[in-house]
């Protein structure tokens, strides 16, 4: 009998925390085409800072990397995040009537303050294979996300939910999720018990916090003072 995959125990460690992430108001929303566009507007801007610091965290995961393939595969990762899911943004966002600019100079929200905050920590102090558990979930949740939504007459002739949606369920970025996946499984195999316990912290928090953004979105959260 094959062993389970360590990325697939801390999946199921989640899967209380995931069920209420594809159920949340902002995502089933999406899903119907019945969310305020001035919600998904917010979501694009916050998730652009967002994405800005998840890339830095990669940089810094291929600083610590101990072999040349390691690095060149988190340099592949970096890349393909700032392509496939940057330049997404980007072009909802000039659709969407918000410039470059104004992508780029969002001021984050509270949540997301906090949960780039979690990423850089673990990023700057941790080993490779924390700082893989700690980025899995953002990556894994969105193609559940992406799978999930079937789409429908009205999805469907909402052009910025269906290509939002269709970026997490298409084959790049399902290979990206495979490559976090087999590079949180490979460093959990030669970790030791505690750094294996510290990689799933960083994996559940990382699923709260993944929640608590979409929860920002929704709520339009600012700060309140």
């Amino acid at each position: 009998m094959t062993a389970k995959r360590f990325s697939e125990n801390l999946r199921e460690d989640a899967a209380h925390i995931w069920e209420k992430i594809f159920a949340h108001p902002f995502l089933t929303g999406i899903g119907e085409a019945t969310l305020p566009l001035d919600k998904f507007k917010f979501y694009v801007k916050q998730d652009y800072t967002y994405l800005v610091d998840f890339a830095r965290c990669l940089g810094l995961a291929a600083a610590k990397a101990e072999d040349i393939e390691t690095m060149q595969t988190l340099a592949t990762l970096l890349k393909a995040g700032t392509t496939i899911e940057i330049e997404m943004l980007e072009g909802l966002g000039e659709r969407l009537g918000i410039t470059a600019e104004k992508l780029r100079n969002t001021e984050p929200a509270p949540t997301n303050v906090a949960y780039m905050r979690h990423f850089l920590y673990v990023a700057y102090s941790g080993s490779v294979g924390e700082i893989m558990a700690s980025m899995l979930p953002c990556m894994w949740t969105y193609q559940g996300i992406g799978e999930r939504m079937k789409g429908g007459p009205a999805f469907d002739g909402h052009p910025f939910y269906k290509e939002w949606r269709d970026t997490y369920r298409s084959r790049e970025y399902v290979e990206l999720v495979d490559w976090y996946r087999s590079l949180t499984d490979r460093y959990a195999s030669e970790a030791g018990p505690r750094e294996r316990e510290l990689m799933r912290e960083h994996f559940l928090l990382s699923s709260r916090y993944e929640y608590m953004f979409w929860d920002m979105a929704y709520n339009k959260e600012i700060w309140p003072v």
